[in-house]
């Protein structure tokens, strides 16, 4: 009889998500299988839902912020034991031999399989049977490059936002060298922003967060930021023009006004979008007239995934979270969606 894993999966851009059983991928020698007990709801599973970005392949189990504990493990792994607590993110394989992989872009590998709205490959990068399911579940299995052990000082509900939130605003400042010196603008104080806040403030830089009103000013302040600018203020705005080296825009609202933001980076800074609209993001060719760069980020490599947990556990950087039964998770994606989340919402097994 064949094996099966549960879990719950939008089956249309209703985004109603409801009980689903599939088959797992046989183990392989060097996978692991998870026993899930947290996972965090992040935008990207309600892009994926409602086929926001992508077609998505339904039925479909989100979730990619997955906490659990080692179940089992294939005949070639070496550095996890069953019982072990450990993490995953955005994808469950990377090759680990190519290019990419090589100077650390696991993410960017062209055999990486995502963790859900995916289909598993063989050795030779051909899609199987298998397709690819995510954490609102009770276990998942990945490549054990793809696995990450939990350090004891974070809990497990904590741990799962850093696993995406926390690695994909982790990554642009650290490849940015960010530190004292730097002025670094956040833009959205949310799920993403709220620790892109603390990152950059530990880092020593001065951090201005950027919302679109003064409601969360003072968390702002208490996360770490120097300034506050409301961006719906004129004056305020203005104050703040050309004068931040790098802005990370970590919401996706597609109504965005880019040319203001544009404006308040400095001669040659960096614009890094994180938070990703459905639609296109119009920018004025003259906003990179004074030699302004502008990026994308896709989470992190391996070593990334690494140095963000050292980080946090060094400087004490933790989510804002709150906790929401698995059994429940359809009222966890509407607190999301309904912008009643402070900061991310983890289901719990």
């Amino acid at each position: 009889m064949a094996e099966e894993f549960h879990g719950y999966a939008a089956f249309d851009k209703e985004g109603i998500l409801k009980p689903y059983s599939y088959t797992p991928k046989p183990l392989g020698d060097e996978d692991i299988e998870v026993e899930i007990s947290h996972c965090g709801i992040c935008g990207s599973d309600l892009h994926t839902i409602r086929s926001g970005w992508f077609p998505t392949i339904y039925p479909a189990i989100v979730g990619h912020e997955i906490v659990g504990k080692v179940l089992k493990k294939g005949s070639k792994v070496t550095d996890f034991n069953i019982g072990d607590r450990v993490g995953i993110g955005c994808q469950v394989y990377s090759c680990g031999k190519c290019d990419e992989c090589n100077v650390g872009y696991n993410q960017l590998c062209s055999k990486m399989v995502f963790t859900y709205n995916d289909v598993w490959k063989d050795a030779e990068g051909v899609p199987t049977q298998y397709q690819a399911h995510g954490g609102y579940a009770d276990k998942i299995r990945a490549h054990s490059d793809s696995v990450f052990h939990i350090p004891k000082e974070i809990s497990s509900a904590e741990a799962c936002p850093l696993l995406c939130a926390g690695l994909t605003t982790f990554l642009p400042l650290k490849h940015h060298k960010v530190g004292p010196g730097n002025k670094v603008g956040i833009v959205g104080i949310g799920g993403l922003g709220h620790l892109a806040i603390q990152w950059a403030a530990k880092m020593g830089a001065e951090v201005t967060a950027i919302s679109q009103s003064d409601k969360k000013r003072d968390e702002a302040i208490k996360l770490g930021a120097t300034h506050f600018m409301n961006a719906s203020d004129p004056n305020d705005v203005k104050k703040f023009t050309h004068s931040l080296d790098i802005i990370l825009t970590t919401s996706g609202d597609s109504n965005t006004d880019w040319t203001k933001y544009m404006n308040l980076i400095k001669n040659r800074g960096t614009l890094v979008l994180i938070g990703l609209p459905d639609a296109p993001i119009p920018i004025p060719a003259f906003a990179f007239m004074r030699f302004i760069k502008v990026e994308g980020t896709l989470t992190g490599g391996s070593q990334d995934m690494k140095d963000m947990l050292e980080f946090a556990v060094k400087h004490n950087i933790r989510p804002l979270i709150q906790k929401v039964p698995m059994k429940d998770v359809n009222e966890g994606v509407k607190m999301v969606l309904n912008g009643k989340a402070r900061y991310r919402i983890v289901l719990e097994n």
